[in-house]
């Protein structure tokens, strides 16, 4: 997801470096266009029932950084490492 986003340089929305500007800004208009883009592709490339669940939210940003709360596992090669270095320890 995040390719597809770079190669639309579109990144920022879900990063959170590119804030919505003021309502009285002309470029907020674009910028929602763009940011309810953004929410339609993540709910499109989720299950059903994950879609279901991120509907309400009113931003990009916030719809990724919910799925990397939920989701993100990390280096999970290094988690295996250092859980069998647990597992291996004795007193």
């Amino acid at each position: 997801m995040t390719v597809a986003l770079r190669s639309k340089h579109k990144l920022r929305f879900i990063n959170g470096s590119l804030p919505r500007p003021s309502d009285d800004d002309h470029d907020s208009i674009a910028w929602d266009r763009c940011n309810t883009m953004i929410m339609s592709w993540i709910s499109n490339a989720v299950e059903p029932e994950i879609s279901q669940s991120i509907l309400w939210m009113d931003t990009a940003s916030e719809i990724w950084q919910d799925l990397q709360e939920r989701f993100y596992q990390g280096d999970i090669f290094r988690i295996s490492d250092i859980q069998e270095e647990i597992y291996t320890l004795k007193q």
